[in-house]
């Protein structure tokens, strides 16, 4: 595995700890899969096509190794966040709150460069809202509470994407 993450990440420009592998895949014994992952938004089937290439086409695999590179499969999820700003904002003011809470959840999720420090979903793992929660708390000290009506996510070998976003303001 770690050659060939070390080759795939090289070629696909991408971090060695967005590839992953599944072994004895669909194909029978001694075959394998590899996930894409990237940082930000869905693999490109051009970047899934060029690393097929690399690896198939131009030999660059072991004696009998038969590798297919995928890209990250996803799961849809729904959030709902209730959000009680502190007293006193004006009307303004608690729009961009909202819009600047959505932007940050989304960076979560994957969807953007925005908040980079914010913990992103990953496969093969727990994703904590309740942490999502205290970084929202730090990020805006605007917020006097909220609360996410879902639970935890927890991830296989995917990666959860947020397919909706609501967020109801209270006063």
């Amino acid at each position: 595995d770690a050659i060939y993450r070390s080759m795939l990440a090289s070629v696909a420009g991408i971090r060695a700890d967005h590839i992953f592998f599944e072994h004895d895949a669909p194909r029978g014994p001694g075959t394998a899969n590899a996930f894409i992952l990237l940082e930000v938004g869905t693999t490109p089937a051009s970047l899934i096509d060029k690393l097929n290439d690399y690896v198939s086409n131009q030999g660059n695999h072991g004696h009998g190794d038969d590798l297919q590179v995928m890209a990250m499969p996803e799961t849809d999820h729904t959030l709902h966040l209730d959000l009680w700003p502190i007293d006193n904002l004006t009307a303004e003011q608690r729009l961009a709150l909202k819009r600047d809470v959505e932007l940050l959840v989304k960076a979560a999720f994957r969807q953007s460069a925005d908040y980079p420090t914010v913990t992103r979903t990953w496969p093969q793992s727990r994703f904590s809202l309740s942490q999502l929660g205290r970084e929202l708390h730090q990020a805006f000290p605007e917020i006097k509470s909220l609360h996410f009506t879902e639970l935890d996510i927890v991830s296989g070998l995917d990666i959860p994407r947020l397919s909706d976003l609501e967020v109801f303001l209270h006063d």
